[in-house]
């Protein structure tokens, strides 16, 4: 046994020592963590997960046109798509889980005024603008509306 400090190992305290098997220490047979990719990236319109090398592990085709932005909350992806090349009454506002799968889309409020940025998520409400400036509330969860109001000017 070789003295390391303290451990704990299924369940058991071990002072001061590490457990041998064989000649290789446990800690060596103890498979590595397999981590979901960290960078997501919009590549040719398309909503893609990269590797650590930087390649492509999981892509998302978009439903229209092509993907123009998204932002990641959790364990999901809301994606917004440009608005032209989507089949008249489809929202271009929906979500992704962590694997690139259809959650939901948007119950868009007004589909001749599209979504136009994905503001954050605060409280599990999702905060969108539209593209004539109205504030769009939907519930991060299912994508159902909660509310929407026209931004006021700012006077000078």
């Amino acid at each position: 046994m070789e003295l390391v400090g303290a451990c704990i190992l299924q369940g058991e305290r071990c002072e001061n020592k590490v457990r041998r098997h064989g000649t290789k220490p446990l800690r060596s047979l103890i498979p590595p963590l397999k981590t979901k990719p960290h960078a997501s990236a919009i590549i040719d319109g398309t909503l893609c997960q990269l590797n650590r090398r930087g390649i492509r592990s999981v892509a998302h085709a978009p439903l229209g046109s092509a993907v123009v932005e998204f932002r990641q909350g959790g364990l999901h992806f809301y994606v917004r798509e440009h608005p032209f090349g989507l089949l008249p009454g489809m929202a271009n506002l929906y979500c992704l889980d962590a694997n690139l799968r259809l959650c939901w889309m948007a119950a868009w409020p007004n589909m001749a005024d599209p979504c136009a940025a994905i503001l954050g998520e605060e409280g599990g409400v999702l905060v969108t603008q539209s593209a004539s400036g109205m504030m769009v509330r939907l519930d991060a969860g299912d994508g159902r509306l909660l509310g929407c109001e026209q931004a006021m000017a700012v006077a000078s």
